[in-house]
């Protein structure tokens, strides 16, 4: 005689044979507690946590299938993943009211063997895909909208597992489906005005429209401000004003790209005023604050008026910043681009001039100055600017420390067999005993295939393997000892820049974080980005059409934006009569761009 199991595993059989044989062996453990209500209805509790109503789960499963379906249908999604099958009341309820497609997650196989147990799923089970157990989560079908929504009371179970589960899949999804339009926001120089470039190459890389505020064209400006000779209090007003100006200029920025997020990098001149302005046009504000935040501590006043922090350091950066945000607050270390930080082969003019035993290239702060002074009796190359009054440094000192651009550092980098990289501190004579983010020049150096010796750091060991792919030095004699054995150990120095490098472009590339950026912002605001970018695409207007129009539009990608400017480009380039939609649609662009010439005038 058949049971619920039994038809449910054979239905099963034939779409996941795998998880249908899982299930079948597992044996329903105590804390997982079936029982009936009084209208007969089979109710499972895990832990004290009821996965349904008690008393009436049909109708309480219908109310949530209707508030789903009007968040589907506000962004237009055409396919849903639902974390935690319950006993699959919620799943029946949606898949009466929603024809896209269905995908269930649940990772507790005993949920699954339960289901299976106490009800007849035998036709919801060929209607929908589930996924069980620890499977990976997949990636969007091509010109696909997917929604992932959570059923809530499987979130609460103790251990956090549905939590991880939703995260994970929300997050795939905003790396293979969604696309933004995201600005990204330069300070007027510094340390992290070349990060904002890499970002936004990631960014256009990943598929998103990416658009480049680049300010530092207004630094020689700032500096200007000098010209007025003003005493400092009157100083600070100039500087304010100032920043006030360029505040005005990103938020009439926003205003004509209409972008859906703005990502600014640390010291980009954005005061509270322009991101509230931002914020209430529904962009979402993010900030990339790649400086130490105990030094560098403008975040105090900005944190609360973005909606995301990414930070280059952790616990005690985010509980100091949980004090005064309510923003999302993310670890997002550096990175490097492999188009730039790569192995070059340089001439000889090009070795001898910047190639050297050991090298360091950098500005001169407080530590580097005193700690440096043990390697000048090396053939020793000192590059970078900020060491003019430093003692000891005149014959290794190079070009009269100017500063050093990004292709002559790559340079350097490549000729020098040993690359020091230390951490810059103004209190500490040597490596900073508390220690914690990692900087640029690490990454760099990793993807340029260079050998280097660096201090150690907290946030250092989960991204380079110590001995393995980098040497790491706990002091300054630890540094020098560690420079010396290298150099007279040139298989296992190029072993080692070789495994860097390899973990360096698996792991620590610039597209990589930007990637996992927009997975923590995408899996936040999923629904309003997508009720934001609800793009027209050719398959939508296809599939609306007459047969005329489907057969002209068979020639363009189904995901293609329906836009003028595509369809027109395409149209320009054939040879032969137009047929009648292909000559609508020229006419329609001609219009539309004389249109806009008159009205820019």
């Amino acid at each position: 005689m058949s049971t619920p199991r039994s038809d449910n595993l054979a239905v099963l059989a034939t779409r996941a044979p795998a998880l249908a044989t899982a299930i079948a062996a597992v044996v329903i453990p105590p804390t997982h507690q079936l029982a009936t209500t009084a209208g007969g209805a089979r109710t499972l509790t895990i832990g004290g946590v009821p996965l349904q109503h008690l008393v009436d789960p049909v109708g309480e499963a219908v109310r949530w299938a209707r508030a789903t379906v009007e968040r589907l249908e506000a962004v237009a999604a055409t396919r849903v993943v639902i974390v935690g099958l319950g006993l699959g009341y919620h799943v029946e309820a949606l898949a009466e009211r929603f024809t896209g497609a269905i995908v269930v997650v649940e990772p507790d196989l005993a949920v699954l063997a339960a289901a299976c147990e106490a009800r007849d799923l035998t036709q919801l089970l060929g209607r929908i895909v589930i996924v069980g157990g620890d499977a990976a989560p997949a990636d969007t079908p091509a010109g696909e909208r997917v929604l992932v929504v959570a059923h809530a009371p499987a979130l609460v179970i103790a251990g956090g597992a549905y939590r991880r589960v939703l995260q994970a899949w929300q997050s795939q999804a905003a790396r293979s489906g969604l696309r933004l339009k995201v600005l990204v926001v330069t300070p007027l120089y510094g340390g992290s005005w070349p990060i904002a470039g890499y970002a936004a190459r990631a960014l256009t890389e990943l598929g998103h429209e990416t658009h480049l505020l680049d300010l530092a064209p207004f630094h020689d400006a700032f500096l200007g401000l000098d010209r007025f000779g003003a005493r400092r209090s009157n100083r600070r007003v100039l500087e304010s004003g100032f920043c006030d100006v360029m505040s005005a200029g990103v938020a009439a920025t926003v205003d004509a790209v209409e972008p859906d997020l703005v990502l600014a990098l640390a010291q980009a001149p954005l005061g509270p005023t322009a991101l509230d302005a931002i914020g209430k046009r529904g962009v979402l504000r993010a900030l990339w604050f790649v400086e130490d935040f105990r030094v560098m501590t403008s975040w105090r006043d900005l944190a609360k008026h973005y909606d995301y922090v990414f930070t280059i350091q952790t616990e005690a950066c985010h509980e100091a910043m949980a004090q005064v945000t309510d923003a999302r607050l993310a670890y997002l270390p550096c990175g490097f681009d492999p188009r730039v930080h790569r192995p070059l082969a340089l001439d000889r003019a090009e070795q001898a001039e910047l190639g050297s035993a050991v090298s360091f290239v950098g500005a001169g702060y407080r530590n580097r100055r005193l700690s440096f002074r043990r390697f000048v009796d090396l053939d020793f190359k000192l590059w970078g600017s900020d060491w003019g009054a430093a003692e000891g440094f005149g014959r290794v000192l190079q070009r009269n420390g100017t500063r050093i651009d990004t292709d002559d550092s790559v340079k350097i980098f490549n000729a020098s067999k040993v690359n020091l990289n230390l951490h810059s501190s103004t209190y500490h004579e040597g490596v900073d005993p508390r220690g914690d983010f990692v900087n640029p020049r690490t990454f760099e150096l990793a993807g340029s295939g260079a050998f280097q010796v660096v201090d150690r750091r907290e946030l250092l060991p989960p991204i380079f393997t110590a001995d393995r792919e980098l040497a790491v030095a706990t002091s300054i004699p630890e540094m020098r000892a560690l420079t010396e054995h290298y150099l007279a150990h040139d298989d296992e120095r190029l072993a080692v820049a070789a495994r860097a490098r390899t973990r360096a472009l698996a792991e620590h590339t610039y597209t990589r974080r930007m990637e996992d950026m927009l997975a923590t912002v995408i899996g936040a605001a999923q629904e309003r980005l997508l009720s934001r970018r609800r793009t027209v695409t050719v398959g939508d207007v296809a599939r609306a059409g007459d047969g005329e129009l489907e057969r002209f539009l068979a020639r363009f990608d189904a995901t293609t934006p329906f836009t003028l400017d595509r369809l027109a480009a395409s149209l320009t380039k054939r040879e032969g009569a137009l047929s009648e939609p292909e000559a609508i649609f020229l006419f329609l662009h001609q219009f539309d761009e004389l249109y806009l010439r008159e009205h820019r005038a």
